[in-house]
């Protein structure tokens, strides 16, 4: 029990290291749009932008539990898995995972952004999120693997179908979201990206830092 916890611990923190330099990127990109909402006369509900904070936060928790390699270890390493369901039902809790891990994406996709009510759009969202990732491990010791691909967005059509649920039982649901207004609609595109090179660039140096903090008696982690 004691060896689960840790483990959750420890990709929380990792989380946490790719989230933590995108707080004040998001913030200034927020200002900026707010400022534009003001000159005509609307105004982003604050449950939105809070809402916005936690989609990166669970950006950057995916992005982590998959491995995506950091930019001080990058190599090619191309391993492939091209045959749908290689290692089912062996591996089975594998496949049910990386379908759990996509679950908040298709929920807060439709969650936060009206245009994401569309499930072929949150759909489309999360295949490509997880394409990212599948590519970005040729790159790293993990493998590429279409099993991945195909649960991850097997996983994002169950969160949007929560999502569904959760709406038609309470309508209210609609105060996290907002419409579409040209300088707003880049937001989740840009939350990738913001959550992306953080990942990319800070977390190998964070996570090393911030697991030291909370494990002073665990040395030699990795970040």
């Amino acid at each position: 029990m004691l060896y689960i916890l840790f483990n959750i611990a420890n990709m929380l923190i990792r989380a946490l290291a790719g989230f933590l330099p995108v707080v004040p990127v998001l913030a200034v990109y927020h200002l900026v749009l707010s400022r534009n909402d003001k000159k005509k006369g609307i105004k982003a509900p604050k449950s939105h932008i809070a809402g916005v904070y936690l989609f990166c936060f669970v950006l950057a928790l995916v992005l982590s539990i998959t491995g995506v390699p950091g930019i001080y270890d990058l190599s090619i390493n191309a391993n492939l898995n091209l045959k749908l369901f290689a290692y089912f039902p062996v591996m089975y809790y594998q496949y049910i995972a990386n379908a759990l891990l996509f679950v908040p994406v298709g929920f807060l996709l439709p969650l936060l952004w009206k245009r994401f009510e569309k499930w072929q759009l949150t759909l489309l969202y999360g295949f490509v999120l997880s394409a990212t990732i599948e590519f970005s491990q040729l790159f790293n010791y993990r493998i590429t693997d279409v099993d991945d691909l195909f649960m991850n967005t097997l996983g994002t059509m169950i969160g949007f179908l929560v999502f569904a649920i959760v709406k038609k039982g309470s309508p209210r649901v609609s105060a996290f979201s907002i419409g579409y207004r040209s300088h707003w609609k880049g937001e989740p595109v840009f939350c990738f990206f913001i959550v992306w090179i953080s990942v990319l660039v800070f977390k190998p140096i964070l996570s090393g830092y911030l697991l030291g903090l909370a494990f002073p008696f665990v040395s030699g982690a990795p970040g």
